[in-house]
């Protein structure tokens, strides 16, 4: 039986596995937990007093020090934090240089007094620890400091457990970026944690910045990165979503629309835990995303994070992490390899040299706007010349099909008979527009999530990022909403009156009539809750494409009438010199 026993006994390294999926298994649970309606309490409040139980379940760890509640400001020209000591860390992040909607400044979390960051780990007797359940104790009590330009501070918080063990957090603030170092020192308490692995995780959610949560949700999430890929939870109905991963993580993160927090490990890691709780639904609607990465304890027993929690620029972004600015939305999954470029080399630069130059971001979308055209005249100048041909060629087509009624195939053998005669490729009008419409998706997915257009304003509309309402509505109308967009209007009008100057809606292409009000009518119906930039921006390209179209006609028409000069001039000739030639014969007959 000894000899079996032994035989059978797990090996370090499967324990030490054991022991990590079941703190897996434990900080999942603890993190899909429902938040309570009510406010958390305060470390001296009797609610917050740990009970005989609680201290039990924590073992050594239980043992508190102190139950006062010690908050500290540390404030920088680009942020304002507030740290706790319970769970030793920030509770709340107030960025000084970004509005809400409602014109107070962006305060990403602000519902919590527990750290916003919990250390997750497994003690030797087998307790699940969550650091931001235990109360630290500050070495510095101050109660407020200032980081000015060029200078640094550093915060630091000791868990206690007796006098020659504590668990050390340091917060190095820089007065100049977004970025926050961390470093945990577990040297002193290594003998207390099980196995060589721990958790640092994000635990509240990110506060609404948007007047349209729905829209905010919808491109919030959480993410990891991995060896050039990065896996995301992104959840559009209710329930909740849990993802863990294995490997070395370079980062993890959550975001809403325009601001994320980042968690960047200098150390080795093993993993990545993401998750997503989607409840409510209008103005109820939750969304709570969570992220954490799995990392290995290092020798020395010091392990160094960098965090980011500040907007998604793409310059301020790209320098904490080149990839980290693939959250943001840029186009469909199989369009990436194409709208990413596009967006980070040409997109992103032009708005930001031009921004600085132009009186604000409106001036900007119509240059860019015209450039993109001017790039693509090649493509839709084949485009409106096929249309334009083709618009000639109705009456003979009609011609055709009245002769060849009741045989379709010998009138699809004159009708390509009449193509081939004219010159004409039936799909010259479709093949340019496919390959322009990479350009056109990517931005219409990007210019919802740009940063640079968020609270810019321009004519009417206060904000080039949101909606643009110049007409209340008494009413909501499904997808529509219960106002009408000003931008979107002009350009679903303008796409009207494209479609009659390119001929779609002609008499001679009656199959196609419908089309010039039915898809404007489509789109103002979808794009009347998008971005009135994006608006302004489709506005414009299809006023430069109707000026295009005219011009092209006024050319085509030229030609024709050319043309049809030379066709008299040729039947002249030939009328003299038949007239020519009677008269020499009947001279010689004469002779």
């Amino acid at each position: 039986m000894l000899a079996w026993m032994a035989y059978m006994a797990p090996s370090q390294e499967e324990i030490e596995r054991m022991q990590r999926e079941r703190a897996i298994e434990d900080s999942l649970r603890a993190i899909g937990q429902t938040e309570q309606a009510t406010p958390t309490p305060t470390p001296d409040s009797p609610e917050f007093q740990p009970t005989e139980r609680e201290v039990l379940e924590r073992g050594i760890f239980g043992n508190i020090a102190e139950v006062d509640t010690l908050l500290k400001t540390v404030e920088t020209p680009l942020f304002r934090i507030t740290f706790t000591n319970i769970g030793g860390g920030p509770s709340q992040f107030e960025l000084i240089q970004h509005r809400k909607w409602d014109g107070n400044n962006v305060t990403l979390i602000n519902d919590t007094t527990r750290s916003a960051y919990n250390i997750g780990f497994l003690s030797t007797d087998n307790y699940n620890i969550d650091t931001n359940e235990l109360i630290f104790t500050p070495r510095n009590r101050a109660l407020s400091s200032t980081v000015a330009p060029g200078e640094t501070l550093s915060v630091i918080y000791d868990l206690i457990i007796d006098e020659e063990r504590v668990l050390s957090v340091e917060y190095v603030i820089n007065g100049d970026t977004y970025e926050i170092q961390k470093n945990i020192d577990f040297s002193s308490v290594r003998d207390l944690i099980g196995g060589s692995y721990f958790e640092l995780g994000w635990v509240p959610k990110l506060n609404i910045t948007e007047l349209d949560r729905a829209q905010e949700t919808a491109y919030s999430g959480a993410y990891a990165y991995s060896r050039g890929a990065t896996e995301n939870i992104q959840l559009t109905s209710q329930g909740r979503e849990s993802e863990s991963f294995t490997g070395n993580f370079e980062w993890v993160a959550t975001k809403s629309k325009f601001f994320s927090q980042i968690i960047l490990p200098f150390d080795e890691t093993d993993g990545a835990i993401l998750t997503g709780e989607y409840t409510g639904s209008n103005d109820n609607l939750r969304i709570h995303y969570t992220s954490a990465i799995r990392s290995i304890i290092t020798d020395s027993g010091i392990n160094s994070f960098n965090l980011y929690v500040g907007p998604l620029d793409f310059y301020t972004v790209r320098d904490f992490h080149p990839s980290a600015y693939d959250m943001v939305d840029t186009g469909f999954r199989f369009l990436r390899w194409f709208s990413d470029p596009l967006v980070k080399w040409v997109v992103v630069p032009f708005f930001s040299f031009f921004g600085g130059l132009l009186p604000n971001m409106g001036w900007v979308i119509i240059l860019f706007a015209f450039v993109i055209k001017l790039v693509l005249y090649p493509l839709t100048k084949k485009s409106f010349e096929s249309m334009a041909a083709m618009r000639e060629l109705q009456p003979e087509m009609k011609a055709i099909q009245e002769k060849y009624k009741d045989n379709p195939q010998a009138q699809q053998q004159a009708t390509m008979k009449l193509f081939k005669k004219a010159k004409v490729n039936p799909l010259g009008g479709c093949l340019p527009n496919l390959l322009q419409a990479p350009v056109l998706i990517t931005l219409w997915r990007y210019f919802q999530n740009a940063i640079e257009l968020r609270q810019e304003s321009f004519l009417w509309a206060s904000d080039l990022s949101a909606p643009d309402p110049i007409i209340n509505l008494p009413f909501s109308i499904p997808v529509v909403g219960d106002y009408i967009g000003g931008f979107v209007l002009l350009m679903s009008l303008s796409m009207v009156i494209q479609m009659k100057v390119s001929g779609q809606g002609s008499a001679g292409n009656p199959q196609f009539k419908f089309l010039q009000y039915i898809l404007p009518i489509v789109l103002f119906v979808f794009f009347n809750q998008f971005a009135s930039g994006l608006s302004l921006y489709y506005l414009v390209y299809n006023a430069l494409s109707i000026g295009q179209q005219m011009l092209i006609n006024k050319q085509i028409d030229h030609v024709k009438m050319m043309e049809t000069v030379d066709k008299k001039k040729a039947r002249q000739m030939a009328k003299e010199q038949k007239e020519a030639e009677k008269k020499k014969l009947k001279e010689s007959k004469k002779k």
